[in-house]
């Protein structure tokens, strides 16, 4: 299969906006990356043309931290871009694989940040600064990709905004962003933020068993500084952390320069905590972590007598309680009747409550002449989750 002049090759994933493949390009005979659009997000002839406009921005960013856009095109009903294809993992999966030290966390929260200095000072904001949306090459350099939902500033960018179009991924939104204001530069600065919590402590710093609390979350709790929950943790990489993550944009970093300033001097301390000619020993961990890990172990040697000592009567138990917990997922809207997807599979039309295992899924809400409202749910625990979305007339 072809999408103008460039031959697919096969599938490298898919997200809310539509799949990446890697692809080949006859005509200068290279590998590429090629991302098209779902054929119902091209939603109108001016969504078109205002597609190709920002696509001119970003195909005008030449920095070795951003990935490089080559073409866009029309076909099969639909839009393709052709960017450069990279050999590496998406930093998600770093991140789960739980094996970057602090400098290494420290160096590559500096390249976006000199990635985003760049774009920002081009005019264009990312808005979906997330895990997945970094690579990290083989060589160990950051490349950030996906501006799908970036927008190049200028004073019609906030009329042309899709409404009804959840921006971005909700744990990594800025407040601002929840609240569906203007954003800028600050906002990429806020979600980088997050990355670097969530890396430094091991979670996120705003957490929720559904949509509305997690942006309840992020516009209303301050998560507790990483210092406190691990003392080992560098006083000025704690302070900089919830700097980033100040609610209101003026008291953050202003710009991507000082937040990488200030990233240089969290390097520079840490190196100066380190004796000369000795070795980095591993992090240690805080006392209390220490006390759990004896109560844990102390809780499994106890288990393993137990279900050595009693095996055969509690078999049926333990498979009883190995079963599934299912979840309710309550979905309304306004106007009612729309139709519910959940990963692309049509579930009927709201309002409807859809039994269904604990796990991660994209949830999409379709109604003709409305614009359609798509985002991931992540269902944490058993019981009602309710999602009521406002639908936004096309008109």
């Amino acid at each position: 299969m072809r999408y103008g002049r460039y031959e697919i090759i096969k599938k490298l994933g898919k997200g809310g906006m539509g799949v990446v493949y890697q692809a080949h390009d006859p005509q200068i005979d290279r590998p590429v990356a090629l991302k098209v659009l779902r054929e119902d997000r091209v939603v109108s002839e001016d969504f078109v043309l205002r597609f190709f406009k920002e696509a001119k921005f970003i195909g005008r960013l030449s920095h070795p931290n951003i990935v490089t856009v080559y073409d866009v095109g029309r076909d099969h009903g639909t839009i393709y871009i052709a960017m450069e294809y990279l050999q590496g993992q998406p930093f998600n999966e770093v991140i789960r694989s739980g094996k970057l030290s602090v400098e290494k966390i420290i160096d590559i929260a500096l390249q976006v940040a000199n990635a985003l200095g760049y774009a920002h000072k081009k005019g264009i904001v990312h808005r979906d600064i997330k895990p997945s949306n970094i690579i990290l090459t083989d060589e160990g350099n950051v490349k950030l990709t996906d501006f799908g939902i970036a927008r190049a500033e200028d004073s019609n960018a906030a009329q042309q905004t899709q409404a009804g179009v959840i921006l971005g991924t909700p744990s990594y939104m800025s407040p601002e962003q929840v609240m569906g204001k203007r954003v800028d530069g600050r906002s990429d600065l806020f979600s980088l933020g997050v990355i670097l919590y969530e890396l430094i402590v091991g979670r996120k710093p705003f957490e929720g068993d559904h949509f509305a609390a997690i942006f309840r979350a992020i516009t209303d709790d301050i998560p507790v500084a990483p210092l406190k929950i691990d003392a080992s943790i560098p006083q000025s990489l704690s302070d900089l952390i919830m700097k980033a993550l100040s609610k209101h944009p003026d008291k953050r970093f202003q710009t991507s320069k000082e937040m990488g300033d200030a990233l240089k001097t969290c390097l520079q301390v840490k190196e100066s905590l380190l004796l000369p000619g000795k070795p980095i020993s591993p992090k240690k961990k805080p006392v209390a972590s220490v006390l759990i890990m004896g109560l844990m172990a102390a809780v499994v040697l106890g288990g393993a007598i137990y279900f050595f000592g009693a095996y055969n009567s509690s078999l049926s138990t333990r498979i009883e309680a190995n079963k599934p917990v299912d979840a309710i997922l309550m979905v309304t809207s306004l106007p009612s009747g729309a139709q519910v997807f959940l990963d692309d599979s049509f579930k009927g039309n709201t309002p409807i409550n859809l039994e269904i295992p604990i796990g991660k899924y994209e949830v999409r809400v379709s109604l003709p002449d409305y614009f359609e409202w798509e985002a991931q749910l992540q269902i944490s625990e058993p019981g009602e989750t309710p999602l009521h979305v406002r639908l936004i007339s096309i008109e």
